[in-house]
């Protein structure tokens, strides 16, 4: 499947984007909701689940991102 079509954190407009300025381009993902650093963020959102390092479950305010 393409990742426009499902609704993953990649396509949420809560989802920032840091580089890492290393030489490899490395970029880390952010919920601007929660604070929290998130990684899977093409998979389906129905089929996975964020938890704090406390192991408290993260709330998803999914949003999907206007495309022009």
């Amino acid at each position: 499947m393409d990742k426009n079509t499902i609704a993953c954190c990649a396509n949420c407009k809560h989802c920032l984007e840091y580089p890492r300025g290393n030489r490899y381009g490395d970029i880390d993902y952010m919920c601007a909701i929660n604070g929290y650093f998130m990684h899977s963020i093409n998979k389906d959102i129905s089929k996975i689940k964020h938890f704090t390092p406390g192991g408290r479950e993260l709330e998803c305010r999914y949003e999907r991102k206007k495309t022009i």
